[in-house]
């Protein structure tokens, strides 16, 4: 039975893989009993199924439900997998520097990166790729595209474009570069004295990019903050550190890890005089927040160095380590569980599947915890914010655009891409967008209410069955993408983002808090002093909905 000789060999390479790193200790003998009924099975199974399966394929299988079994967040990588990943943290990777994604079927650039290889041959956003080194992109998979045009920087990649209002295909001979993932995606001032930053990932200069921005701001003569981690999925751990110590005074502990062994059991301080001072911050969350973003909320709610506004994170409160493995694979094992400075774990097992293990403890979820102050906070469920604020619910109408919102952004894009070909005026002088100005949008470009009857007719003819009452209930949101996206398009994302700013119910209210808050003194006992906490804000001020601070592109 040679298949079931194979079975066996991979289960003896599988029963040693206890042993490929150091720091852990030395592999429990395993059942003799499970690893032969094991054993059986996959023998049984590649012998007998009705379809032939190869043993490596079974071997494979079994290997990932093992590690599926677990958790959520453990995983076994494959090789682009892994190599994803590691991109992904170290913050950089070869290829031409463009966002691109699928509109209208068609692979299409949304941004050249500026100060790219893609920025500097004079790739535009609405540029549509037709081919890739002579390979049609018709029917491609974004992954794919993706994958074509990473690679080695230095190495030449050949891509032919279409864009609107020229007749012939576009020739571009692109070299590859370096290209460095950005952490903060936005950064401006809300008033003379108030700066905005969001930082939207974390990866390797996280830390030095937040300080960067920061001392940027400072020269404009900001001294109060409102720093936004929405929506930002985390990363390291250690990069989360590398941001609350920028905040945080020498010596205040920052997170700490616990787990089964010795080397998961460790406890993160701040290192630095903190560089921000001592001036107000609120601190933006949301159901997106989740993991290195976690940690430095927390800390700043425990050290009551901010006020925290949103909607309570994510819960992901656990860490894990990167096991290198035989043949380029990877094994991420959740080996901790991590605590805030007051002692919260803040994980939430809400997202496990029905045969998963859950990671929260009672002590974890039922135990009290108090920030430096003396206020109470709880474990598990995400970081719960100070002052909560309330979703909007949507109208019929919002219904019906949300339903279809992947291809009402394209709608929105297509428009504003036309918008600047006819329009090459605007976007020819730029605008410091990090600089304060009142009314910002209005120094873009004035909406017209023609502009937005085009907008409303592109919107009738893609299918969007919508009545006139409809129509005029949803032209505030219009007006708002309008906008975004025309800035975008002839700006930059960071303009577009200013823009944003007009419109988003949590930024402003976080604005009018912060407004009130002195120069000298604890902001935060001020602000929450008196409240029941954690409070409920009810933001009904004149806006668009739904919250709108992140528009997917």
């Amino acid at each position: 039975m040679r298949s079931y000789t194979k079975v066996l060999i991979f289960l003896l390479l599988l029963a040693g893989v206890g042993t490929l790193s150091s720091q852990y200790p030395e592999k429990r003998s395993w059942g003799t009993k499970e690893l032969l009924l094991l054993n059986d099975v996959l023998g049984i199974v590649s012998e007998y199924y009705v379809d032939e399966i190869p043993p490596e394929d079974l071997v494979m299988e079994a290997i990932e439900g093992l590690v599926e079994s677990l958790d959520p967040h453990s995983q076994l990588l494959n090789q682009s997998h892994h190599k994803r990943l590691m991109e992904q943290t170290k913050g950089e990777f070869g290829g031409i520097g463009i966002e691109i994604s699928i509109r209208d079927d068609t692979l299409t650039v949304l941004s050249p990166i500026p100060g790219t290889p893609a920025s500097r041959v004079g790739l535009q956003a609405g540029d549509r790729i037709v081919r890739i080194e002579n390979e049609p992109t018709y029917g491609m998979k974004l992954e794919e595209a993706v994958r074509r045009l990473k690679g080695q920087p230095g190495t030449l990649v050949n891509i032919w474009v279409h864009r609107i209002g020229v007749d012939d295909e576009i020739h571009f001979p692109i070299v590859r570069a370096i290209i460095k993932i950005v952490s903060v995606t936005s950064k401006f001032m809300l008033a003379p004295d108030i700066g905005y930053v969001h930082l939207g990932v974390f990866s390797d200069r996280s830390g030095e990019e937040l300080y960067e921005a920061i001392q940027e701001l400072k020269k404009l003569g900001v001294n109060k903050l409102v720093f936004d981690l929405r929506d930002n999925p985390g990363g390291l751990l250690s990069r989360a550190v590398d941001v609350a110590d920028i905040f945080l005074d020498p010596g205040q502990v920052i997170v700490s890890t616990r787990g089964r062994i010795r080397t998961a059991n460790k406890v993160f301080r701040a290192q630095n005089p903190a560089f921000w001072g001592t001036g107000p911050i609120i601190t933006l969350i949301s159901g997106g927040s989740a993991s290195a973003s976690e940690i430095v909320a927390g800390a700043l709610q425990d050290h009551e160095k901010a006020v925290i506004l949103g909607t309570p994170s994510y819960g992901k409160g656990s860490v894990q380590t990167l096991i290198d493995l035989k043949e380029s694979y990877a094994l991420k094992l959740t080996t901790a569980k991590y605590y805030t400075p007051s002692g919260r774990c803040i994980h939430s097992d809400r997202k496990i599947g029905e045969d998963q293990h859950p990671l929260l403890s009672a002590e974890d979820t039922l135990q009290s915890f108090t920030t430096d102050s003396g206020r109470i906070v709880h474990g598990g469920g995400g970081i719960t914010p100070d002052l909560i604020t309330k979703t909007d619910t949507l109208t019929a109408t919002e219904r019906k655009i949300f339903k279809q919102l992947g291809k009402f952004r394209n709608l929105m894009f297509r428009y504003a891409v036309e918008f600047k070909n006819q329009h090459p005026e605007v976007g020819r002088d730029s605008i410091d967008s990090v600089q304060y100005m009142e009314n910002f949008k209005e120094h873009i470009l004035k909406v017209t209410p023609e502009m937005i009857d085009k907008a409303c007719e592109m919107i009738k003819e893609d299918g969007f069955e919508l009545s006139k009452a409809e129509f005029d209930e949803v032209r505030p949101l219009i007006t708002q993408w309008i906008y975004y996206y025309i800035a975008d398009a002839c700006y930059d994302r960071n303009t577009a983002q200013r823009v944003l700013a007009n419109y988003d119910k949590q930024l402003q209210k976080a604005l009018e808090l912060i407004k009130k808050a002195p120069h000298e003194g604890n902001f935060v006992e001020m602000l929450l002093a008196g409240r029941n906490l954690p409070d409920t804000l009810d933001l009904n001020e004149k806006s668009n909905k739904p919250d709108s601070y992140v528009i997917p592109r």
